[in-house]
């Protein structure tokens, strides 16, 4: 797959490190929601009568659901990744490696070489056989470059999309809790604000989950595309055994034969 200009990621990099920041912000903005509500509600407990048992049962329901939570956020927050140095790789490949073996696979042919032109004899012969295995080479090495380069832009643009999925579910998320948080200021709606900060939390995590889950499929489909490009260049026709073509004759003896009248090299006449 050739990319005649580079593509763009979802987000520049400035773009991305603005939406860490949300995210780490976002983080200690929820965990001092969860304990703000906490508060108010443990302080409406006395005077909850016949209803404090319950409310404790919910707000306990909801503390161990956000312990879950930041548990499940922790497995992933401080790795979030390198997308633009994979993307810069991505095109170093593309740029120092497939364009100039691309042109340099245009030039391996008999007739854009001088050996034909002025060599003859068995020694060029065998070599001017051997260019078409180089092409099929330098060809192989393009194609590799290419895969190359559109596995390392998938996985990048997949780290920001991971992000961007993270956000999306913090945003909803923190909105309710500001909701619970000023519903819990009076004793008759603590109950159903710490009934309503459990729901809200165990869908986050599921949602988080989800997105995570997403990300590890979607990366599996690529680790699959590079075993298999892996694959294919050990089994490439142009790359025997994974290995450049070379002459199968042995051409280090140079001697003289036929009496001297013909050598292994020789210049046109």
């Amino acid at each position: 797959m050739t990319f005649p200009f580079p593509r763009p990621l979802p987000l520049s990099e400035a773009e991305f490190n603005e939406l860490i920041n949300h995210i780490e912000a976002g983080v200690r903005r929820i965990e001092g929601l969860a304990n703000q509500l906490i508060e108010r509600v443990n302080s409406h407990l006395p005077w909850l009568g016949p209803f404090a048992r319950e409310t404790l049962r919910l707000m306990e329901r909801f503390r161990d659901l956000a312990i879950r939570f930041f548990s499940e956020v922790g497995k992933f927050l401080t790795r979030w990744g390198v997308p633009w140095t994979l993307y810069s790789h991505g095109e170093t490949w593309t740029r120092h490696v497939g364009g100039p073996v691309h042109e340099q696979a245009a030039r391996v042919d008999a007739g854009q070489l001088h050996v034909d032109d002025y060599w003859t004899g068995v020694a060029a012969t065998a070599y001017t056989g051997l260019l078409p295995l180089q092409g099929k080479a330098l060809a192989s090495i393009k194609a590799a470059t290419d895969d190359l380069d559109d596995a390392l832009w998938k996985i990048a643009a997949g780290i920001i999309a991971f992000w961007l999925g993270i956000a999306a579910v913090f945003v909803p998320y923190i909105v309710e809790l500001i909701a619970e948080v000023i519903a819990a200021e009076t004793v008759v709606a603590a109950p159903p604000a710490a009934a309503a900060a459990g729901a809200s939390t165990a869908r986050t995590i599921a949602l988080t989950i989800g997105v995570v889950t997403a990300a590890i499929t979607y990366l599996t489909s690529l680790w699959t595309q590079m075993r298999d490009l892996d694959q294919r260049l050990h089994t490439s026709d142009g790359l025997p055994g994974g290995n450049w073509p070379t002459l199968v004759s042995d051409l280090s003896d140079g001697r003289v034969r036929d009496g001297g009248k013909t050598l292994d090299w020789n210049i046109k006449s």
